[in-house]
């Protein structure tokens, strides 16, 4: 597992009425599922790698100061970009921290 630099963890969807989500919440980067229908895989997202799951560098860190800053609440979609659930997630436990603070 590679540690990446992150600048976010939350972003803003330009259009909710989809999924019925406001925000997604990347913690990772790339999966190792290989879904052959996986829209994250296209290559118009430009990642290179996307076989390779990266966990963001200080993601739990990002997300508290994220979120203290939103003025608008609103649904948060996990894993747009990679499955939240990945086996690494046995190890390093990131969704299920990210949970645990946007819960309380």
């Amino acid at each position: 597992m590679q540690l990446i630099p992150a600048k976010t963890i939350i972003s803003k969807k330009k259009d909710s009425t989809w999924f019925g989500q406001d925000y997604n919440m990347n913690l990772y980067k790339g999966c190792c599922h290989g879904c052959i229908y996986c829209d994250s895989r296209s290559d118009c997202y430009q990642i290179s790698d996307f076989d390779q799951v990266r966990a963001k560098e200080d993601a739990i860190t990002i997300l508290q100061q994220e979120l203290r800053k939103k003025m608008k609440t609103g649904v948060i979609g996990t894993g747009a970009m990679s499955d939240p659930y990945n086996p690494f997630e046995a190890k390093y436990e990131l969704t299920r921290k990210a949970l645990n603070y946007i819960d309380h």
